[in-house]
């Protein structure tokens, strides 16, 4: 059984039929299909394990993994932690103490397989760049031994792990990070450790280890040009002995993220939608990765409020990456084996409607229509829902999946109404919806059909029948087919003649193109629609005999030529008012005085007075040498709003890690009054101003644009 089980692993994971060589470029790279096994598994365990675990400690709402940046830094809470615990001891030191003495892989890998997860992606290296296999590169670039061969457990963590995973249905990844905060050959010449020391390594993961699963990070210092990434992922898709089922990231240089590679990974960004890219957001039980002693039972997310962010991803057509961080005795916490074994059982009743499953035309059904993700990780819809409902709130929210191979949806929701009737509202054919499956208890339910709504009469709950009852599962037959919402993209005419809006249909079944442009007629599309002014065009797609699209729509601004302004003495160089708060975001600016007033040469984070929370306004004039359109870029982290000449060109506003937005606009030659606003709410910061002409080279923002 165990060899007949291996080769039907091994045929599984070999989904993809080469017909092309990828050349290093994105429009050939971004081109290779995702792996089918990856969009079908929806749910797979993050799991960060290092040196970190030893001291196993950071404040709350911060990531233990990255306890030594925080104590060769400013981190005063973790220097007094070290100093009573360690001594003077250097992190380099604690590897002695990281024995994994009570690492046993199978009994970790039988934890993985009864949650559920499809797959598992471990931390080969974190940016402390400590590597949990024999790489002896790790100990020559640094001149001591760093690897867990030879220091701590003295045995090949990864590969034993791996070897424990594949023998089992799970699926075994790795993560990497492409850079390392303190090796000697990094801080003295980054070209030369990219080629020097993350190639090798890379390429002797990919050569002995064989991932399914190649996770990168620690991208965004280096352009994906120093980095070579474009050049390693051909190597990886055309020549390495994974090029056929490995699933790849977005995380290969600055300015990538969200816009190239394969699967675009959002953290604690569940604000983020990607509807026609595959996607997986990441997060932790708690909040930070590696497993943190700081934190308590109630700063774990519960197991129903974890299988609502699994519902959230798997709904809106994404993955879910759960993270653990187990502890320096090579033992996974108990609170968090039981966290998987939970979602596990959930998973064995209900797991039809999440593997395999797909989005459908219509996301969820809420309450107020809309997700509250204003707060900042970890407390968005899925804690509302866990520790504060409103009344009636969560009886009236459902998420929906769909399986095109056996035209099933799938209805889902979170709490047991109780007078036993579940409205699904606007389902088109409502009349269609017949044949309904209650998964709990596998029983045919009544249902009536009001309009498009659906009501479905619910049996008596009964505990002894309805095991896991984080959420519940309809299963609708024969029906839920529909054509998926056609994609659209502006094009802004160079010459400043306006933008063509181009359509084409989606991945998945096909239909005829309609659009509207403002409040106009419906018309069938043909060619690039022309637009002149500003407006909004709307698209749908039709097909005889199933669902039409749900609605794509797209905004078309900045088209007017916005004229210059006539400054008399302009001073080189934007003024800035500089904020902190606890917590910050774009309104506390509004509201506050700035602790700083000032002049800089550019725009620049080297101005703050503190590690986080805080938050600047840059205003002045950008001088334009050309009339022309332009497009404008801000790579922030977190918020970042950016208007010129009173508006809004780029909203890259929000909670979130480094996301780049663009907008156009034309400008006429002269001075433009710009305000760009900025804020950090906690951890990371980054802010990066560039522009680019439309047809040119796209460039930061110099000094020598830049006026006051």
């Amino acid at each position: 059984m165990r060899k007949i089980l291996l080769l039907a692993l091994l045929l599984s994971a070999t989904v993809i039929t080469r017909s092309q060589t990828y050349q290093p470029t994105w429009e050939s790279l971004d081109k290779r299909p995702v792996p089918t096994w990856f969009t079908d598994a929806k749910f797979g365990i993050f799991i960060h394990w290092g040196v970190y675990a030893v001291p196993a400690y950071t404040t709350k709402g911060s990531y233990a993994e990255w306890y030594q940046n925080g104590l060769e830094g400013k981190d005063s809470a973790k220097k007094a932690f070290h100093l009573a615990k360690f001594g003077n001891l250097t992190y380099y030191q604690l590897a002695d103490q990281f024995k994994a003495e009570l690492f046993n892989p199978d009994e970790w890998a039988k934890v993985f397989e009864q949650s559920g997860a499809k797959y598992i992606v471990l931390t080969s290296k974190h940016h402390d760049g400590y590597a949990l296999w024999p790489s002896k590169e790790a100990s020559r670039t640094w001149g001591f031994p760093w690897n867990a061969k030879e220091v701590g457990p003295k045995r090949d963590l990864l590969g034993d792990l791996f070897k424990a995973v594949r023998k089992t249905s799970v699926h075994a990844g790795m993560y990497y990070s492409l850079y390392e905060w303190f090796n000697p050959l990094w801080k003295t010449d980054k070209p030369r450790y990219a080629m020097e020391h993350m190639w090798p390594q890379m390429k002797e993961l990919i050569n002995t280890y064989q991932p399914d699963v190649f996770w990168t990070d620690g991208d965004w210092d280096l352009s994906e040009n120093v980095w070579k990434s474009k050049e390693f992922l051909a190597w990886m898709y055309n020549e390495s002995p994974v090029k056929d089922k490995v699933v790849t990231y977005d995380r290969w240089g600055t300015g990538v993220r969200f816009k190239h590679g394969s699967v675009f990974t959002p953290e604690y960004q569940p604000e983020l939608d990607f509807e026609n890219h595959a996607w997986e957001e990441s997060r932790g039980m708690g909040y930070s990765y590696g497993y943190n002693r700081e934190e308590d039972a109630w700063d774990y997310n519960s197991a129903q409020s974890l299988v609502y962010h699994l519902l959230d991803k798997v709904s809106r057509g994404g993955n879910f990456l759960l993270d653990i961080g187990p502890d320096e005795h090579g033992k996974i916490p108990p609170i968090m084996q039981e966290r998987l074994l939970q979602i596990g059982e959930w998973l064995k009743i209900n797991g039809e409607a999440i593997y395999g499953s797909q989005r459908w035309r219509k996301v969820s059904q809420w309450s107020d229509g809309k997700r509250d993700y204003n707060a900042k990780k970890g407390e968005d819809i899925m804690m509302k829902l866990t520790v504060d409902p409103s009344p009636g709130y969560a009886t009236k929210e459902v998420f929906y999946t769909y399986n095109s191979k056996t035209n099933s949806l799938y209805a889902i929701f979170p709490k047991y109404p109780s007078n036993r009737k579940l409205v699904l509202k606007d389902l088109p054919g409502a009349a269609n919806v017949k044949d309904v499956t209650f998964l709990s208890t596998n029983e045919k339910v009544k249902t009536t059909t009001e309009g498009n709504n659906v009501v479905v009469s619910l049996p008596e709950y009964d505990p002894n029948k309805i095991k896991s009852p984080y959420a519940y599962v309809l299963r609708i037959k024969n029906y839920g087919a529909y054509v998926r919402k056609p994609k659209m993209e502006t094009e802004y005419m160079a010459d400043m003649s306006g933008a063509a809006v181009h359509i084409t249909n989606a991945d998945g079944p096909t239909g005829k193109i309609m659009y509207t442009i403002g409040n106009g007629p419906a018309m069938a599309y043909a060619d690039p629609v022309k637009v002149k002014g500003d407006a909004v065009i709307r698209a749908f797609a039709v097909k005889e005999g199933i669902i039409s699209s749900d609605t794509t729509e797209i905004k078309v601004t900045g088209l007017s030529l916005l004229k210059a302004a006539n400054i008399a003495s302009p001073q080189k160089g934007l003024s800035y008012n500089y904020y902190e708060a606890d917590k910050m975001n774009m309104s506390v600016m509004k509201e506050s005085k700035p602790v700083k007033q000032g002049v800089t040469d550019k725009v620049s984070l080297a101005i703050k007075q503190r590690k986080d929370k805080f938050g600047l306004i840059f205003e002045g004039y950008i001088n334009i040498d050309k009339t022309a359109g332009y497009a404008f870029f801000t790579t922030s982290d977190d918020g970042s709003i950016l208007e010129i000449d009173g508006a809004e060109v780029v909203n890259n506003d929000g909670n979130h890690g480094s996301t780049e937005k663009e907008g156009k606009c034309f400008l006429e030659k002269g001075y433009h009054k710009i305000k760009l606003r900025y804020f950090d709410s906690a951890g990371d910061n980054n802010l990066l101003f560039s522009y680019q002409p439309l047809g040119g080279t796209k460039m930061e923002v110099p000094a020598s644009m830049l006026f006051h």
